[in-house]
């Protein structure tokens, strides 16, 4: 069973990720999704009265939560009307603060993906969960992937893959994604960026490592000598105009080597564009 993780906070995010999700699940054998909505009070609010000087009470809580749980059927209801009638969708409240509640929801339901939306612009703040983007994608134990807002579904045809040709055998994380029967099989762009040029377009070795690692992948590879990384990324990007951008996992990943802010101006100026973290 395949099964995708979508949180949700009912923002204009929210909602453009649950149609994403609709599209996606059809053209990759999903057979279920789980909406998970974080109600997470703090202490604070409990026992603190806000700027308004209002506290809240027991019965305020319970009142809120009955309203959540309303909107989250609400949001199941118009999802399965977008999906495949034997798609099963459940739901999940959790109390939890948002990324406690999505590591506990993986480690119960063993997803294979989170699915999260972005906000369009990095000085949006529609979304709180867009605010969590970092702290999902870096400690999240399964693939997660990261839709900017307004971003409509796309069949995923092709891929760029940036690799640091440093270290390539990162790319057999792309392995569990081989199977077209399973979740995508792109064509794949391998783009590695070198001001340096230490890996060379002749080098025969890495050549022959590229065609074992990406086995049953139609692939091409590219080279970028920008200094920057980001940039060189997402001007090839612009040019060669892929549905999809995937992060390999660990330190090598232009993803993990970037901080808060240039990841959210990454994911602001790639709005197009959904980016695919590997785990």
């Amino acid at each position: 069973m395949k099964t995708l993780l979508v949180p949700v906070d009912f923002s204009e995010s929210t909602e453009n990720v649950i149609k994403y999700a609709a599209g996606f699940s059809c053209d990759t054998h999903v057979d279920r999704i789980i909406l998970l909505k974080s109600y997470y009070v703090s202490v604070y609010a409990q026992l603190l009265p806000s700027a308004d000087f209002v506290q809240m009470s027991a019965d305020d809580i319970n009142a809120e939560r009955q309203k959540v749980e309303a909107s989250l059927k609400h949001l199941s209801a118009e999802l399965y009307r977008k999906c495949m009638p034997t798609i099963k969708i459940d739901t999940a409240l959790s109390d939890l603060p948002l990324v406690r509640a999505i590591h506990n929801v993986i480690a119960e339901e063993k997803p294979n993906l989170v699915l999260i939306g972005s906000d369009e612009l990095p000085y949006e703040n529609d979304s709180y969960i867009g605010e969590q983007i970092i702290a999902i994608g870096k400690t999240s134990p399964v693939p997660v992937l990261i839709v900017p807002g307004h971003v409509h579904y796309q069949k995923i045809e092709t891929a760029l893959v940036p690799c640091d040709f440093g270290a390539i055998s990162r790319l057999s994380a792309l392995q569990n994604f081989r199977d077209p029967k399973k979740w995508l099989h792109p064509q794949l762009m391998v783009l590695n960026v070198d001001s340096k040029q230490k890996h060379r377009e002749d080098d025969q070795q890495l050549a022959d490592g590229l065609v074992s690692l990406l086995d049953g992948y139609d692939f091409k590879v590219y080279h970028s000598d920008d200094k920057d990384i980001v940039h060189g990324i997402f001007s090839f990007a612009r040019q060669h105009d892929p549905q999809m951008i995937i992060a390999l996992p660990g330190k090598y990943s232009f993803f993990y080597n970037l901080t808060h802010r240039n990841i959210t101006k990454a994911l602001a100026l790639n709005a197009r564009r959904p980016v695919l973290i590997l785990k």
